[in-house]
């Protein structure tokens, strides 16, 4: 069985990469996502075992994942805060684009499996929101 510990970390959710079967993305929170920082573990699966491409760290517990299905480098992310981040692994340090869309925690990602540059998320604050990754400012809120 293949393992990889996340020190100071739990899981919230975790995705398979649509592209790689040996790339996951792993959602996780401190403080049992009460209280602090969260972060995005893009994971790979080695012979040697599993090991972290990338570790992106938010100031807010992150819940949920989804692998874009237009682009295998990118990973949406759902915060405690509201914001929606959209990270790439080929981007070290921080997403290349946030969305401010939500009042309370972000709960839920998918993305959508036909229109390739949409997404939807639900939050705590009891909307859904529908968000073009590619257009600036294009969203529908139910």
């Amino acid at each position: 069985m293949l393992e990889y510990k996340m020190t100071g970390y739990g899981g919230y959710a975790v995705k398979f990469s649509p592209y790689f079967n040996d790339r996951l993305a792993v959602a996780a929170a401190k403080n049992f996502g009460l209280v602090g920082n969260g972060a995005l573990f893009a994971l790979r699966m080695t012979a040697e075992g599993v090991i972290a491409d990338r570790i992106y760290h938010t100031q807010d517990a992150l819940y949920d994942v989804a692998y874009s299905e237009s682009n295998e480098n990118q990973i949406v992310a759902g915060c405690g805060n509201g914001t929606v981040y959209l990270f790439d692994t080929n981007v070290p340090d921080h997403p290349v684009a946030t969305w401010k869309e939500h009042s309370k925690e972000v709960y839920a990602t998918s993305w959508n499996l036909i229109n390739k540059d949409t997404f939807a998320t639900s939050s705590w604050d009891g909307t859904i929101k529908i968000v073009s990754s590619t257009r600036k400012g294009s969203r529908f809120c139910c």
